[in-house]
């Protein structure tokens, strides 16, 4: 198992927008200009419509994903320290429809969820009579925006056997960083191929069925915070 992967040097990517002045555009008008509508807010800042060029945000996000800190220049003038929050995207169109930016403060930490990252192989999964069961595939994390580390790296060439596996207080962790979650919740485990098809037919079976006294939430149910534009 490997430490978290740290950034690299101070470097941060840069995004471009303008304030949106029309908040009630369309995100089809929007789409066709090549923009993307967005909303920024956060510390001490009340929530803010902005635009942005829609190719520049997808360039930006392949690199940086949700665990790095961008600039976001506003207007050409004011630049903002920001996470990507969210992401809206539409049912039958490919790419965003809107996105929320996070802006933070560099000396107050924040929590934010960094991923999970498999990398070598199992002896056992190698002979063809296990497989990986991976239950977490990112854990909430507490930290500066500074020292987000970009993913945790699980290497599974320590799990020789069938039953060999790694919980969260087995992780790595370095200084300034404290991981939310349960030490004792299992983060990878080798498993028979047999025990790995029931693990996965389970959940399936249980999400069908809403629990006793429970309600199946509405179709089209609003997401919290601001909504991209409905298309008309």
């Amino acid at each position: 198992m490997r430490s978290p992967r740290r950034r690299e040097g101070t470097y941060r990517m840069q995004l471009n927008a303008s304030t949106r002045q029309i908040a009630g555009k369309r995100s089809r008008q929007l789409h066709r200009e090549g923009k993307l509508a967005a909303v920024v807010y956060g510390h001490a800042a009340a929530a803010t419509p902005i635009v942005l060029d829609r190719l520049e945000f997808q360039k930006v996000f392949v690199k940086s994903g949700r665990t790095h800190l961008l600039d976001l220049v506003v207007d050409g003038s004011r630049t903002e320290k920001v996470l990507i929050r969210e992401i809206q995207t539409h049912p039958r169109r490919l790419g965003p429809i809107h996105v929320d930016f996070y802006q933070v403060n560099l000396e107050e930490k924040i929590r934010v969820e960094v991923p999970v990252h498999l990398i070598g192989e199992s002896a056992a999964v190698k002979r063809g009579d296990a497989d990986v069961l991976q239950p977490i595939h990112a854990l909430e994390v507490e930290c500066l925006p500074t020292e987000i580390p970009e993913g945790f790296e699980v290497d599974l060439t320590p799990l020789a056997e069938i039953d060999d596996g790694l919980r969260v207080s087995e992780l790595a962790v370095p200084k300034g960083i404290t991981i939310l979650a349960d030490p004792e919740e299992l983060v990878v485990k080798i498993v028979h191929k047999r025990e790995l098809k029931i693990e996965e037919e389970v959940p399936a079976a249980e999400a069908e069925v809403p629990a006793e006294g429970e309600e199946a939430p509405a179709e089209g149910a609003p997401a919290e915070g601001e909504q991209a534009e409905t298309e008309e």
